[in-house]
């Protein structure tokens, strides 16, 4: 975007010193080289320099307004996720009569916080508290797991090919000659 400001400041400038548009198309072409803008569109902005425009950046554009992510679309895709976490974006737009592009929007922009916070958390601490004190209360004895066993062998795989290379060509008679 900057450079393409600059290139509108150079037609600019080019306008008041009284170039054509092939004259300034061809100097862009020289200082820009692979970055310059199309000849068609150095006219353009030379032709409303040359009939009077003094503002070198883009007119504010009107968008079109979104009908499909409103509060009460949101809110109607919330609950029915409530429901079923589950539930493909295809069939809660079929359930909705919304498309699935608006769904899409909806659960990734809208709702990605609040559905992380409320649907993925397996086990908030208030139930956890719960948890604890029923079995104290209930004499269940409780086997902690630490977060590493070093009784629990890490995975050999990237030992297989090593192994296949060493017993690559020999022959046994039996398993326990190997």
């Amino acid at each position: 975007m900057e450079r393409l400001l600059e290139q509108r400041y150079a037609i600019k400038f080019c306008v008041r010193l009284g170039k054509n548009a092939t004259e300034t198309f061809q100097m862009l072409q020289e200082v820009f080289k692979d970055d310059c803008i199309s000849k068609s569109q150095s006219g353009r902005w030379h032709k409303a320099f040359k009939e009077g425009r003094e503002e070198v950046a883009d007119e504010p554009r009107s968008r079109r307004q979104t009908t499909a992510r409103t509060d009460e679309n949101v809110n109607r895709v919330c609950e029915v996720l409530r429901s079923d976490r589950r539930l493909s974006i295809q069939y809660i737009a079929d359930t909705l009569n919304m498309s699935t592009f608006a769904i899409h929007g909806i659960v990734t922009e809208n709702l990605t916080s609040k559905t992380r916070s409320s649907f993925t958390m397996t086990m908030p601490p208030a139930t956890a508290f719960t948890v604890a004190n029923y079995l104290a209360r209930s004499n269940t004895p409780v086997v902690l797991q630490p977060s590493y066993s070093p009784d629990l062998a890490p995975c050999d795989f990237f030992l297989f090919p090593r192994l296949k290379r060493e017993l690559e060509g020999k022959h046994w008679e039996s398993v326990e000659n190997i």
